[in-house]
């Protein structure tokens, strides 16, 4: 288990390295939300459930011992964005590039610009890490599973999309899930799906919802959290 100096130094070691943003020289660790769009849904549904996140990220600062940026200063702002400690898009490929991990999540169906897309494929390819999961409390489809499934095949070829085994890493770093694999909190339950760069996993596809078991009161908190982490620990060590 890494001290939070060690996740500073891969972070450093990182295609992105550090920037000269405060946040970032001050944190171990910041958890981007993408700002994204859904085209038959509330659009600022890419900001659902703040709270699980800042859930995510205490238990994590405590497990791995590092200094985990846990709420955005929103004195004298306004909007969803205050919710999270930092928000991405992926029009702004200078501003995603700061950043070794990002998380996106909503239960709608959405597309990327060309653009977007371009970017995307430029941040995974460089060393970025994406985890995808779909919200599914208010709908009882896989709307954002499909849609991103779908942006992953357009972004990266359908021979690159491939499922994730339970023997993988992932599922036993910190915590070992056993034969349990990927937590089945809500929604249809599909094997979780990843894009490899060059053998290291560098996108996790999830339509289990575990972001929502991360809200708490949930019959999978703990594995749903402990999933989370095992997914954090595993970017930031790749």
């Amino acid at each position: 288990m890494l001290a939070a100096g060690g996740i500073s130094a891969v972070n450093e070691n990182k295609a992105y390295g550090r920037s000269p943003d405060d946040d970032l020289e001050k944190y171990d660790f910041i958890l981007p939300r993408v700002k994204f769009f859904a085209e038959d849904g509330p659009k600022d549904y890419w900001a659902v459930y703040p709270e699980g996140d800042l859930n995510l990220l205490r238990t994590f600062g405590s497990v791995v011992r590092c200094k985990v940026k846990l709420t955005s200063d929103c004195r004298g702002k306004g909007g969803l964005e205050c919710q999270f400690n930092t928000v991405v898009e992926f029009s702004d490929i200078e501003r995603l590039r700061k950043y070794p991990f990002v998380f996106m999540t909503s239960q709608y169906h959405y597309t990327l610009s060309k653009l977007e897309k371009q970017n995307l494929k430029h941040y995974i390819k460089a060393g970025g890490f994406l985890l995808m999961d779909d919200c599914v409390v208010d709908q009882t489809g896989d709307f954002f599973y499909r849609s991103s499934y779908k942006l992953l095949e357009e972004v990266f070829g359908k021979a690159a999309v491939k499922p994730i085994p339970n023997e993988h890493e992932v599922f036993h770093n910190v915590y070992d899930l056993g034969k349990m694999g990927l937590p089945h909190c809500h929604g249809t339950y599909h094997r979780p799906q990843g894009i490899f760069n060059d053998g290291r996993l560098a996108v996790f596809l999830s339509s289990t919802d575990i972001h929502c078991a991360w809200v708490g009161n949930h019959t999978l908190l703990k594995e749903g959290i402990q999933m989370g982490v095992n997914i954090l620990m595993y970017a930031l060590t790749h």
